[in-house]
């Protein structure tokens, strides 16, 4: 390609097009005109000073991390991006701060190195407890970052309820705080939108998820039924979901003391107003359901959190992902993958669910290769056909007369082997049929059903 040198201001030109010779449109002109950018280079611009290639490395990470495990890459990398990204949160833009929070998030649940994300557990809730971050955590990315790396990095339950317990100051700061947290609830404004208490909420039940009941500190969540109760007249439909999955995980940890100081006898009239209020809510759109199915989980929170209640147990539900279907017989796991679904959008999930060693472990899903299907399909790395063909010995002399003979013998042998009648084209046809029969029906095994 010819290259040419502008003697006047520093530029190079290509064809009509001019580059500043900086390192940034270096960057950009061997990203167009050299080899595509790996995975590498992108993390070393997040270096740059420049805010737009910083942007730009930090959508491509978090796009590469949401469709692709990277494990070889997030392993080597892991400490530094985690670093770098707590960085964007505390001093980059607004744009860098989501990004950088979600990279965090999905650094968390693709790592296998326990040590790694409960480090990063650590690093973040440090972080984020200082005051001047702390309206941050208002931010829809910053609560699913902590609700998910504690999720993935809490080593033990009283770390998850340390992080419950700030989510819980954010949801009802009416409350007193932790110690852990001092003067937390105090400098956060009770005004939110019904988006961010939606998350709010559905951060505090993922995280309530993972617990048993019984390990619950007794005094940290008294008054949680009915504040929960009083959201399920909101006309915000996704507000309402969350706090009947909320109440539905609280009733099936079958430890209602540690949510409501009321007595068994008041609890169970707490129960029945709270019944109460789902039929009211679910019959003001007549026969229909408040909303349709969530698509995420293949259910609806309201009505089957109402089954839930007068029944008393979970109806079980699944959902297919790679053509094997997931029962999900818990509330815990019904919000669990409600949760991280959305975290992830739809494509990500389902990578994440066929190919993350950590999803496998959270859902008991093992996603089946092609050697696991009952009917395997052996190929033989080679295949012969012989053919035996009867020659009888005739006694042959070099001289001119044998000439005709000689030619009947070609023409015999080229009929045996050549005519598509001959035995031996009639046996390659055959194996030629059965090779692509084989090769059909690899593919059907091929074809997942997303």
């Amino acid at each position: 390609m010819d290259k040419r040198r502008n003697s006047k201001g520093g530029q190079r030109s290509r064809r009509g097009i001019l580059l500043d010779d900086d390192d940034d449109a270096r960057g950009d002109s061997q990203n167009f005109w050299g080899p595509c950018k790996t995975l590498h280079d992108y993390f070393i611009d997040l270096s740059r000073k420049r805010a737009s290639v910083r942007e730009e490395a930090l959508s491509t990470i978090l796009k590469a991390l949401t469709l692709n495990i990277e494990q070889k890459f997030v392993e080597l990398n892991f400490v530094t991006l985690v670093y770098q990204c707590l960085h964007f949160i505390k001093k980059g833009s607004l744009t860098e701060m989501k990004q950088a929070a979600h990279i965090i998030g999905l650094l968390s649940m693709i790592t296998t190195t326990v040590e790694k994300v409960h480090e990063a557990y650590e690093d973040v809730l440090t972080a984020l407890s200082q005051g001047g971050l702390k309206p941050k955590l208002k931010t829809l990315e910053i609560l699913g970052c902590l609700a998910v790396v504690t999720f993935f990095g809490a080593s033990n339950s009283d770390e998850t309820e340390s992080v419950m317990k700030l989510l819980w100051d954010l949801i009802n700061p009416g409350t007193d705080s932790s110690d852990r947290f001092p003067s937390m609830s105090r400098q956060i404004e009770r005004k939110d939108s019904p988006a961010v208490l939606t998350a709010m909420i559905s951060s505090w039940s993922f995280l309530l998820s993972t617990i048993d009941g019984w390990r619950l500190s007794h005094k940290n969540w008294q008054g949680a039924i009915t504040y929960f109760s009083n959201i399920i007249d909101s006309n915000d439909e996704e507000l309402c979901a969350a706090a009947c999955e909320a109440l539905a995980l609280v009733f099936e940890s079958n430890c209602l003391e540690k949510f409501s100081s009321a007595t068994k006898d008041s609890n169970k009239e707490l129960k029945d107003n709270i019944i109460k209020q789902l039929r009211s809510r679910l019959s003001e759109t007549g026969n229909e359901r408040i909303s349709s199915q969530d698509p995420r989980t293949g259910f609806n929170s309201a009505s089957a959190a109402l089954d839930f209640l007068e029944d008393g147990k979970c109806a079980n539900t699944h959902v297919t992902i790679g053509g094997q279907k997931l029962i999900l017989s818990t509330w815990s796991q019904k919000v669990q993958l409600k949760f991280l679904k959305h975290f992830l959008r739809n494509d990500g999930f389902v990578k994440h669910m066929m190919e993350n060693e950590n999803f496998h472990n959270v859902f008991d899903f093992h996603p089946k290769r092609r050697n696991d299907w009952g009917n395997v399909l052996y190929v033989p790395e080679r295949e012969e056909v012989t053919i035996l063909l009867f020659r009888p010995m005739v006694a042959r002399h070099n001289d001119c007369s044998l000439l005709p003979s000689l030619t009947r013998d070609k023409q015999l042998a080229k009929k045996k082997t050549m005519s598509p009648n001959s035995h031996l084209s009639k046996a390659r046809t055959q194996l030629l049929k059965k090779q692509r029969d084989l090769s059909l029906k690899e593919r059907e095994f091929d074809c997942f059903d997303y």
